[in-house]
């Protein structure tokens, strides 16, 4: 599913390695969702991982911005839902290719 959502601010996590798992870093979106009617939005906000070419093309340029994402799965995060799919376009601009 194609969703719109605002770009509330992003987040860098970084966590030590431990009992066998190796050490991790992730750079995700906090999102607030958009779709119309505003009635029927989801209301808590989401987490968005962005993949390495992702972070490399939009990491420091999207807070207060709006992006499509293309929604492929909800997972249950430690503190808020994280969407995995991938980010189709930043709104206003041109797509991504």
């Amino acid at each position: 599913m194609l969703v719109p959502f605002q770009v509330i601010t992003e987040a860098h996590n970084r966590w030590p390695a431990k009992h066998d798992k190796p050490a991790g870093e992730s750079w995700a979106l906090i999102l607030q969702d958009m779709s119309q009617p505003y009635q029927h939005r989801m209301r808590s906000m989401v987490q968005y991982r962005l993949n390495e070419e992702e972070k490399l093309l939009y990491w420091g340029k999207l807070p207060d911005r709006q992006v499509k994402i293309a929604v492929h799965e909800i997972l249950n995060g430690e503190k808020k839902p994280v969407l995995r799919g991938e980010l189709i376009e930043v709104i206003g601009d041109s797509p991504k290719k």
